[in-house]
């Protein structure tokens, strides 16, 4: 398959996806924070066929950079409030989200990280940190307040640890011990980042410890 074929799959994929956010809150099934997480999710995925399925490491970089413009536009021009994403101080974690990847496909493109590792970094930012939010919303009774951040719920750290542990544990060559590792590692740096911040430091962290300790 070709690589713009590829490009083109994704694009599709894409506007499925806003298609069913609008739809879920066009029809009141998701608020603006279950929209937010559930593309946050969505998205994570499409780090597969850039990775996999684009073979020519230029083209890699089209999707990031894509989604980087679209982001800021969405953003800041209101387009997000169709989707009910209104939260503006959120829209900083919207741009900084692809332009993370962006820096991890850079990094796999030199050759510096592993392909597993680039992937794992963006799926720990999407599934963990999504499931994080979602369970911490939905089923966090047991808060904890963390100076400078703001609350957070030991289910929603559990969610994150355990949903970052299970992508290290199967993507990667890395066995249960390192697994273990960088999944506590993301959850530390997921609850001391700030808001929007932590689209940076969770995705691009967890991928060089990943990388650095399966080198060991």
């Amino acid at each position: 398959m070709g690589s713009w074929i590829v490009i083109i799959l994704c694009g599709l994929y894409v506007c499925l996806e806003a298609l069913v956010a609008y739809i879920a809150h066009r029809f009141h099934i998701l608020k603006g924070e279950g929209i937010r997480k559930f593309i946050h999710i969505a998205t994570s995925f499409l780090i597969f066929p850039v990775i996999y399925g684009i073979k020519e490491p230029v083209l890699r970089y089209v999707g990031p950079l894509f989604f980087t413009l679209f982001n800021a536009v969405a953003a800041y021009s209101g387009m997000g409030k169709i989707l009910g994403l209104d939260d503006e101080k959120r829209h900083v974690g919207l741009v900084i989200y692809p332009l993370s990847v962006l820096f991890l496909v850079f990094l796999y493109n030199y050759g510096y990280i592993m392909a597993q590792s680039a992937i794992c970094g963006v799926m720990i930012m999407g599934l963990g940190d999504g499931m994080a939010a979602l369970v911490g919303t939905k089923w966090g009774k047991h808060k904890y307040k963390i100076r400078g951040i703001g609350k957070k719920s030991i289910e929603g750290t559990f969610a994150m640890f355990v949903a970052s542990f299970l992508v290290v544990y199967f993507i990667s060559p890395a066995g249960a011990w390192v697994s273990l590792l960088v999944a506590l590692f993301s959850s530390l740096v997921e609850n001391i980042s700030p808001s929007g911040v932590d689209n940076a430091t969770v995705p691009i962290l967890s991928s060089l410890l990943l990388e650095v300790l399966c080198r060991l």
